[in-house]
């Protein structure tokens, strides 16, 4: 300091300085559509001076439970189950399976009738004149969330504008039987850079839904080493 004024050295031009735009120049998209409005996506529409998003509104889903062999609490007793994985039964076409019947008087419009896939076969999506879409899931524990992956989460997705992000592929380490004409799902675990077969993956039975860290979806044919793709349900 000398003579009343302050020396040092020079800063480089810009330096502690911010430019209107220069983080995102007029034009420029800053969030692609189906992004989720979370609190930073909020805080940056703010920062740009958007008062008000364009948005999708949330899908509102309704779970129904049915099947009189379901018990919700306690230990099942001879003949019942206590399956709270159920989201629809009567997907099938058995006598007792009404659903199909119930959207057929109602003139639903199909939009999946079945999926060639074990488990999970008879879901289902149709959609009523003027009503919301139905999703049918199998009643079986395992082949419910199967089916669930399979066909309501992308319809969620549509439903909110996002995109289904491409899956995963990883090598498969162990032979899985598929049957012809259906592609297998099955519960898998990281194995190094593959993915073993956990088994426990019958359509009644969580075991290995319980512990895998994906499900893959095996198509016939598929042999060890194949690259199958991978729905990851664990980081």
């Amino acid at each position: 300091m000398a003579d009343d004024r302050l020396t040092g050295p020079a800063l480089p031009d810009g330096k502690h300085i911010r430019r209107a735009g220069e983080d995102a120049p007029a034009g420029r998209s800053l969030a692609p559509a189906g992004t989720p409005a979370a609190p930073a996506v909020l805080g940056l529409a703010a920062s740009c001076g958007y008062d008000d998003l364009l948005v999708h509104r949330a899908p509102t889903v309704r779970a129904v439970v049915t099947g009189d062999e379901l018990v919700h609490h306690g230990p099942p007793s001879a003949g019942r189950v206590r399956d709270v994985v159920v989201v629809t039964g009567s997907t099938s076409v058995g006598a007792t399976d009404g659903l199909r019947r119930l959207l057929a008087e109602r003139d639903a419009h199909w939009i999946v009738d079945a999926v060639a896939c074990r488990p999970g076969h008879p879901q289902l999506l149709a959609r009523p004149p003027g009503g919301p879409y139905v999703v049918g899931l199998p009643g079986n524990p395992f082949a419910a969330p199967a089916a669930a992956h399979t066909i309501l989460g992308p319809l969620l997705a549509g439903l909110s504008g996002r995109p289904l992000g491409a899956l995963p592929y990883a090598s498969l380490l162990a032979p899985v039987p598929v049957p012809a004409g259906r592609t297998r799902i099955v519960p898998v675990a990281w194995d190094g850079p593959g993915v073993r077969p956990l088994g426990g993956d019958r359509p009644a039975f969580l075991n290995g839904a319980a512990l895998c860290d994906a499900l893959a979806a095996i198509p016939p044919g598929a042999e060890t080493g194949a690259m199958v793709p991978l729905l990851p349900l664990r980081g």
